[in-house]
């Protein structure tokens, strides 16, 4: 099938979306959330539960708030969280992602048009929105992408949605855990 060149206001999020989409469990370890994030430079995943549904979303100023004193938040330019989303310094040896994600996670279905997606960036402050069909992560839609596409970069495509890659189920658990 010919690549179309399609106008921002045709494209839907599963025009733009990342698939297959790098998501954690609640239960994966900063180190190796931080160690994906660094190795495959992006700044944040959606974490989904056992069953596969989106219950947040961490990213990189997540972990530096939960690392970080205020020159972290200095470097970021970021205020510190305040009201019901204040945040208690963390411990770093053994936290779990599931104590800094930021919950609830803004999520959108494959069918949302980008100006959408867009007005939830903004509004929301956030930089990312996973896309989720019938409870299940199928992508990811970052600011990039959604300015790719009022850039008129994005060319529509046939398009494969391929399961999550997700860490933090088991495996990997074991090379944090024992480390003193």
């Amino acid at each position: 099938m010919k690549d179309v060149i399609q106008r921002p206001d045709e494209l839907r999020a599963f025009d733009i979306m990342s698939t297959p989409a790098l998501a954690c469990r609640p239960e994966a370890f900063f180190e190796e959330v931080a160690e994906l994030l660094a190795d495959r430079e992006i700044s944040g995943m959606p974490v989904v539960s056992g069953d596969g549904e989106v219950v947040g979303v961490v990213s990189e100023r997540d972990l530096a708030h939960a690392l970080g004193g205020p020159l972290i938040r200095l470097v970021l330019r970021r205020p510190v969280h305040t009201g019901p989303f204040l945040r208690s310094p963390v411990a770093r040896e053994g936290s779990r992602v599931q104590d800094i994600m930021t919950t609830p996670a803004m999520l959108a279905h494959p069918d949302t048009p980008v100006r959408t997606l867009a007005e939830i960036m903004v509004k929301e402050q956030v930089n990312r929105v996973p896309i989720v069909r019938a409870n299940s992560l199928v992508g990811v839609v970052t600011r990039g992408d959604v300015l790719a596409a009022v850039a008129g970069i994005v060319q529509g495509s046939v398009k494969l949605v391929q399961p999550p890659v997700i860490i933090g189920s088991g495996l990997q658990d074991t090379k944090f855990a024992n480390r003193d």
